[in-house]
């Protein structure tokens, strides 16, 4: 019996001996420095095969990464490479490059040593390995083709700034210890809509133990998927729920261009997904197919009204004049055998035009106050990382996070990097402009960055750690030359959590005014008054009884400008400046 036994042994060891070509650690230069790493190549490896890269968790190693992914009996059977990293020191980074760049050569060593098809490149890990994919999603997420993060995610809040659309696989444990399972729910949702996915995710369970939440149809083709793993802590583990073979069903549909690999049918793309009334938006549609089928035609449906169908590349269409409202497209290809394709439905948003807050836009020389943002709604005159205004204090409907620091006064506030608000000015004179914005953080790393008529008028703004969130300190600049009329202030975040209160402008040369009439704000004129833009256009009606003009103007929140005012009724109208 015991001579049976060594033996069974012996040829199980020779077996997973010879099962691969390569399989051991080994040292690559990054950075200056030499990097270690595992490297598994299985013995049924060909070149122009995939690769994953698995990366630990912080305090961890390769040795508990490997014995718990157990990544080599997948490709074993699926023929990819697998490269198990190990970082400098106890934790990764995921501020910097260092690590992205480690990653970067990974790639670049086996792609030289073993031919991999760096289209199909795919990165999980675990824990703090999780928050660098995230890390990576946002810096280079067109080097990879998915990406499965495990029980990791950027803590101090979701960036979804990335350069094309991202499949991401989740995996977590909802009884997670350390990296708490509440959190990652908004920020699955938040990438499904950078995506462009169905806003309605398909909700299955995986197995007994394991609910899927499954937002599909997304910008080529990308889906994002949340495994939540019943009652399981903190592991990176295959118990209950096969993480690693999840995640390899998932990877296998992506290369790192646009469309899932071999997914026979048609997919239809917009060229964006909110426009401005009356706009235009393009439709194109990509084909694919067996091997001897080809594309007879691919009809473009509004809603189920047909708008064209086209026989030949490129299989494009533009649709002009939208109004405001919300449209669906669709896409039916038809191949040479009469067999018919539908695509997956995709949105389009008109909304109104970007215009000043209440009518008003702000003027130069004076102060742009962070809460008078341009009206439009996201992605028009703001982009937030979420729909929930944070604050809720001021402007409560919207998506821009403020907070009231005093009474009746706000600041821009709880920034993502990514996120941007416009401002429309009304400048009114040529000249450069001095510039000087009020802006507090109570983090190390904050910065913002800012732009008229999208050319850059700062470099990133390093914003130093005030202690709070209300101690605004003042960073200075300088625009170039600034024609008379009208132009977009935009402020975009650099780096999370800035506050800022307002930028004031000043001419750099003295102007005299000629030729504007306007009358005592403090004068005292009871009764019922229209307000409106300097373009006409009616704002309001406020009441006035017993306080000066100015100061019902501020009552009714209208910010610093020029307004004309009438006594209802009456015919005669005053140009009223709010400072």
């Amino acid at each position: 019996m015991k001579k049976t036994f060594l033996l069974i042994v012996a040829v199980l060891f020779s077996v997973v001996a010879m099962a691969a070509k390569y399989s051991q650690t080994t040292h690559i230069q990054t950075g200056g420095k030499s990097r270690e790493v595992f490297i598994y190549v299985p013995d049924c490896y060909t070149e122009n095969r995939p690769l994953v890269i698995s990366v630990h968790g912080m305090n961890q190693d390769i040795a508990y990464q490997k014995s718990m992914a157990q990544w080599e009996k997948v490709a074993d059977t699926a023929n990819f490479a697998v490269v198990y990293p190990q970082s400098d020191g106890t934790q990764w980074d995921i501020n910097g490059m260092t690590d992205i760049n480690f990653m970067l050569d990974i790639i670049k060593k086996m792609s030289q040593d073993y031919k991999i098809d760096e289209s199909r490149v795919y990165i999980t890990g675990f824990s703090m390995g999780g928050m660098l994919t995230y890390h990576i999603i946002n810096n280079v997420a067109d080097k990879f083709a998915a990406f499965g993060p495990i029980s990791g995610y950027n803590l101090w809040g979701a960036n979804y700034d990335c350069s094309r659309p991202v499949p991401i696989c989740h995996v977590h444990g909802t009884s997670d210890s350390v990296v708490n399972y509440n959190g990652i729910e908004a920020i699955i949702k938040g990438f499904a809509q950078k995506d462009n996915c169905d806003p309605t995710p398909e909700v299955t369970q995986a197995n007994n133990i394991c609910k899927k939440t499954h937002y599909k149809n997304g910008d080529c083709e990308t889906e994002v998927i949340l495994y939540s793993v019943q009652g399981r802590d903190h592991e990176p583990t295959n118990n209950g729920f096969h993480t690693t073979k999840a995640l390899w069903d998932f990877f296998r549909n992506y290369t790192n261009g646009c469309g899932k690999i071999n997914a026979t049918g048609v997919s239809l793309s917009l060229s964006e997904s909110i426009g401005e009334a009356p706009a235009t938006v393009t439709l194109t549609a990509k084909a694919t197919l067996p091997e001897g089928a080809s594309v007879k035609s691919i009809e473009f449906y509004q809603g189920n009204n047909l708008i064209e169908t086209v026989t030949g590349e490129p299989f494009e269409v533009s649709v002009a004049d939208l109004e405001i409202g919300k449209y669906e497209f669709s896409a039916v290809m038809t191949d040479n055998q009469g067999k018919t394709y539908n695509s997956a439905k995709k949105s389009f948003e008109v909304k109104a035009p970007q215009a000043p807050y209440n009518g008003v836009a702000s003027v130069l020389p004076g102060a742009v106050e962070m809460e008078n943002y341009d009206e439009g709604g996201e992605g028009m005159a703001y982009h937030d990382s979420d729909d929930k205004n944070e604050g809720n204090s001021y402007r409560k409907s919207e998506g821009v996070d403020l907070e009231e620091f005093e009474t009746g006064k706000y600041a821009l506030g709880w920034t993502k990097k990514g996120e941007w608000v416009e401002y429309t000015l009304e400048v009114k004179y040529d000249d450069e402009y001095t510039w000087t914005a009020y802006a507090a953080s109570g983090s190390d790393g904050s910065s913002f960055k800012l732009y008229i008529d999208n050319e850059a008028i700062s470099e990133a703004i390093s914003v130093k750690n005030s202690g709070d969130w209300q101690t605004f300190r003042e960073y200075t600049g300088k625009t170039g030359e600034l024609s008379k009329g009208k132009h977009i202030f935009k402020v975009g975040i650099e780096a999370d959590y800035v506050n800022i209160d307002k930028v004031e402008f000043k001419a750099v040369n003295e102007h005299v005014e000629t030729g504007l009439l306007t009358v005592g704000n403090n004068a005292n004129r009871d009764g019922e008054y229209e307000v409106y833009s300097l373009n006409g256009t009616l704002i309001d009606v406020i009441n006035i009884s017993g306080t000066s003009v100015e100061d019902a103007l501020k009552t009714n929140k209208f910010a610093k400008g020029s307004y004309a005012i009438r006594k209802k009724g009456g015919t005669r109208s005053e140009v009223i400046i709010l400072k």
